[in-house]
């Protein structure tokens, strides 16, 4: 005799097969999520390192939260210019982080000083772009082995700074911005003391640039191509009239004495036989910036860079590891090839790590470099290495960013080994 079927059991056990998946996939997203939140990169640091500070050193608050961030500083001893180089304000513009680290681990300095923050939004760099799904790392070959470093988000982990307003009010010019940008760094600047986790960790910024008596300051980040202003440096041709606002609330500019943009543009044109770098006037009316608010709070020569990173255009075909490295989309050259974009892009070459890495180096240098020719008592002599050095090692068939990082594991490096973390990821939180 057939036995009778019963709906009800079988009902049951497809609930808990769906329960069963549910939390499978639930699990194995919890260990990713832990991994990317609690990775900690290796790195080691040149002899000339003199201290590591941390950004809670400027502003207190920032202690055990995801944005304190340590902050690398390169003393020669020699009377010269104080350099600020930031790292990571947009994490998913990751070779400006490893433009940091190669200048961290290479730095030789005989005059002046030289600061480095490798990861100024520590918090957005263990997250991923909410329905932009790609890896959470990417991948450096060495003689010595493979090393893996983080791509993250643009704007600060929601997990710690929620929820975004419905307009974001900058402070304190009062222009209205975009809700999420409240989370993002280079929209919250100068930043403010008693403010979100986002606008202190800016504050922090604000506060080395002014108390280390910073002269020449640079941001660096990576745009898309078919954004304007890739390939470009930005610096302000003109000032805020910083008592005039703090008396009146009006808002009105002068040109300086010492000009960031003409050195920009010296150091763009003297670049033109190795890359495209165009410059650009920061616009008056447009805050948050750091071009424009490292300018108008503090007395420091200001400059922002953009390298070509396709990864981040909106056409481009999946996200993978190998687009982040390599660069290199169809889609992306179709769209140059009728003239649509703002980079000569040319698949066959793409826009690959060590190239973006170099163009940073190398454009930071002529930075540096002009800035000295131009006011001598503001002079900063240091080195590391250069886009045309990792050209040729390239052309050698030698991955020139791993060439350029030092083995952490080497007995030798042991007494420069440093690891790259904020203090909630050592407490374990």
């Amino acid at each position: 005799m057939e036995k009778t079927k019963n709906p009800a059991r079988t009902n049951l056990i497809i609930k808990i097969v769906i329960l069963v998946v549910i939390f499978t996939i639930g699990a194995i997203a919890a260990v990713e999520f832990w991994q990317l939140r609690h990775y900690k990169e290796t790195i080691v640091a040149s002899e000339d390192l003199t201290e590591i500070k941390w950004l809670s050193d400027y502003v207190p608050s920032l202690k055990n939260t995801w944005l304190d961030s340590p902050v690398f500083i390169f003393d020669s001893g020699v009377e010269g210019g104080t350099v600020f180089l930031n790292g990571c304000p947009h994490p998913y513009e990751p070779a400006s982080t490893m433009a940091a680290y190669l200048m961290i681990e290479n730095i030789q300095i005989d005059k002046g000083k030289v600061i480095i923050v490798p990861r100024c939004n520590y918090s957005g760099s263990t997250d991923g772009m909410l329905g932009d799904a790609y890896p959470m790392f990417f991948s450096v070959e060495s003689e010595w082995g493979t090393s893996q470093f983080r791509i993250g988000d643009r704007y600060t982990n929601p997990l710690d700074q929620w929820p975004d307003p419905f307009t974001y009010v900058n402070y304190p010019s009062g222009q209205n911005l975009a809700y999420q940008d409240i989370r993002n760094l280079n929209r919250t600047y100068p930043g403010r003391i008693d403010g979100t986790v986002t606008e202190r960790a800016a504050y922090a910024i604000m506060e080395i640039i002014r108390n280390e008596g910073v002269d020449i300051a640079i941001d660096m980040h990576e745009a898309e191509i078919l954004y304007p202003v890739t390939s470009t440096y930005v610096a302000p041709s003109k000032v805020l009239d910083r008592e005039t606002f703090l008396a009146t609330g009006e808002m009105n500019y002068y040109e300086p004495e010492r000009s960031s943009l003409d050195i920009a543009m010296m150091a763009g044109m003297n670049l033109s036989d190795q890359f495209l770098m165009k410059s650009a006037s920061s616009p008056n009316t447009l805050h948050g910036l750091s071009h424009r608010e490292w300018a108008d709070w503090s007395d420091a020569l200001t400059f922002l860079m953009e390298t070509p990173e396709i990864f981040i255009d909106k056409i481009t075909g999946p996200r993978t590891e190998a687009l982040m490295t390599e660069g290199k989309d169809e889609f992306l050259q179709k769209v140059t090839d009728k003239g649509l974009t703002y980079f000569p892009y040319d698949m066959e070459f793409g826009t690959p790590m060590w190239y973006r890495t170099g163009r940073h180096l190398t454009g930071a240098m002529e930075i540096i470099n002009w800035a000295g020719m131009f006011y001598e008592d503001i002079e900063v002599v240091c080195s590391w290495p250069s886009y045309l050095e990792m050209q040729e090692l390239e052309n050698q068939g030698i991955d020139s960013v791993g060439y350029y990082l030092k083995n952490p594991d080497d007995p030798a490096n042991a007494e420069n080994v440093v690891t790259v973390y904020c203090k909630p990821v050592e407490a374990g939180k």
